[in-house]
């Protein structure tokens, strides 16, 4: 009996022209390390019963929908193309940039084409493969964290649409991970070494030392939609979207509990809040490429404080929200 691992298997992934529309040059891969923790497929099965017994007499199947979710690390490759399944192409070469303006205004219209395929390879021979192409794949949630000693980690939920058939197909090889335009032997990891956080102190964007965790929620809490005639989704749409994360550092001062506080003050002086401008800055360079996060319009949701007993180090965690973020990815 034959046990298949990840050596088996390669995962990788192109942007669609149309909403659910089948990519055949699939180049992309999502970073190094990549996970597939979760692949699930749904039909919605309705059990249909009859008058006069008790067992099942049909089964009715509804929409079909999908589940993926990916884990994987950042790197100098084309990780970043990520990105696009939240803001679109990005604008021009290096700097690659997403959006290509920090600000207000996205809206329905800019979702469009940034639905993806994946196609999971599985070799279960010298030259067989079982193939599975996930058409209509949209980012639900993209997750980006980094701790003491740990590389800069990302997960993606992503739903899917539409899946046809699972072919198994004959070649001679199957397509390695390295062979993406993504990754291969040339890229280098992100680590939480080579991050620096900058966080507005009401006059200018100031380092904050000794950051212990930093992460990064964008939520785009989109939906498939469905319509007669097919079981498979024509489409999909996103509703409110949300960026929100916390960091967590040694505590040095008053500058981050006096921001909860004033914004629960009446008539607080709009100088003393970040209510404007960027509000985090966040930039990974590891040497052969720099990654850049604006997050604009600060708010702060909570302070918590922790380690107030002997002989042990104070550390503050802040619960922060913003209205909007650009991400600029240049090449050294």
């Amino acid at each position: 009996m034959v046990v298949f691992t990840g050596a088996s298997t390669s995962v990788m992934y192109g942007y669609e022209a149309q909403f659910g529309t089948a990519q055949s040059n699939l180049t992309n891969t999502f970073g190094l390390n990549t996970k597939v923790s979760t692949l699930s497929l749904n039909t919605s099965r309705q059990q249909l019963n009859k008058l006069g017994q008790v067992e099942p007499s049909k089964f009715a199947y509804g929409t079909q929908s999908g589940s993926l979710s990916i884990g994987f690390v950042m790197d100098s490759g084309d990780s970043h193309k990520i990105f696009q399944s939240i803001y679109g192409t990005a604008n021009g070469t290096s700097p690659f940039k997403y959006p290509a303006a920090l600000g207000q205004g996205m809206t329905q219209a800019t979702f469009a084409n940034q639905s993806f395929t994946t196609q999971i390879q599985l070799a279960t021979g010298t030259s067989t493969h079982l193939l599975r192409t996930l058409n209509g794949c949209i980012v639900n949630s993209l997750n980006i964290s980094t701790s003491i000693g740990e590389p800069l980690n990302c997960s993606a939920d992503i739903t899917f649409g539409k899946e046809t058939t699972a072919d198994v197909s004959v070649s001679s090889a199957m397509t390695s991970q390295r062979t993406g335009s993504g990754v291969d032997q040339g890229t280098t990891p992100y680590t939480f070494a080579h991050g620096v956080v900058k966080v507005h102190n009401g006059t200018d964007l100031q380092p904050v030392a000794e950051i212990q965790e930093f992460d990064i929620s964008f939520a785009q809490n989109a939906e498939l939609l469905y319509g007669l005639n097919s079981q498979t989704a024509v489409d999909a749409y996103r509703k409110v979207f949300e960026i929100s994360g916390r960091f967590r550092t040694t505590f040095k001062d008053d500058r981050m509990i006096q921001y909860v506080i004033d914004q629960s003050r009446v008539n607080t002086s709009a100088s003393e809040l970040i209510t404007s401008g960027v509000g985090i800055e966040l930039t990974f360079t590891n040497g052969s490429q720099s990654i850049l996060i604006k997050l604009e319009e600060l708010s702060v949701a909570d302070h918590n404080v922790s380690g107030i007993e002997p002989a042990e180090p104070v550390f503050e965690e802040i619960n922060w929200s913003c209205k909007s973020a650009q991400i600029q990815v240049t090449a050294s």
